[in-house]
């Protein structure tokens, strides 16, 4: 786990709320607190999907995922965070879409066996306060695993990530 302070908060956040920037990943949750606190669940209600007897509730083609993908969601936030005031805080908990999870941690050179279907998420959590604006890094896992390399990976992919994304940061 690794904290990164962003420096310039508005062109963070257009990047997060008004691009493509972080479309690679799904929404687990948010806490957005203005006026009121918004909280969004980002894992999907199955039940809102029942088909007829005929269909398929959990069609892989329709609803690959078990959250909402953060493209989807981005805009939802974006509303709530428009205006003249800025939220007094947020955090946001996004998670790498499974299908890069894999291709992430094979570049781990010393990945042990057993450790890669450990994992559950690659995590990122999004975090504005009257500290500033911090991103921190997490790995979920199904079982506990004493290989800690895919935290090492994790963290230096994601600095990659802020790094080639032009986003101004400090690691801390």
């Amino acid at each position: 786990m690794v904290s990164f302070t962003i420096h310039n908060v508005g062109p963070f956040m257009s990047k997060l709320l008004s691009s493509d920037c972080f479309d690679s990943f799904l929404l687990e949750e948010a806490v957005i607190r203005m006026a009121v606190t918004y909280t969004i669940d980002g894992h999907l209600n199955k039940d809102f999907y029942e088909s007829d007897a005929d269909g398929d509730s959990r069609d892989p083609v329709q609803r690959p995922f078990l959250m909402q993908p953060w493209s989807e969601a981005r805009g939802i936030c974006r509303e709530i965070i428009k205006g003249k005031r800025a939220p007094s805080s947020f955090r946001f908990t996004l998670c790498l879409k499974p299908e890069f999870v894999t291709a992430t941690l094979k570049e781990a050179p010393d990945l042990q066996p057993g450790t890669l279907e450990a994992v559950s998420a690659l995590e990122i959590n999004i975090r504005l306060d009257s500290g500033g604006l911090h991103l921190v890094t997490g790995v979920s896992m199904n079982t506990f695993v004493a290989d800690k390399s895919p935290d090492r990976v994790w963290d230096h992919t994601v600095e990659r990530f802020l790094a080639g994304k032009g986003i101004d940061f400090a690691r801390e």
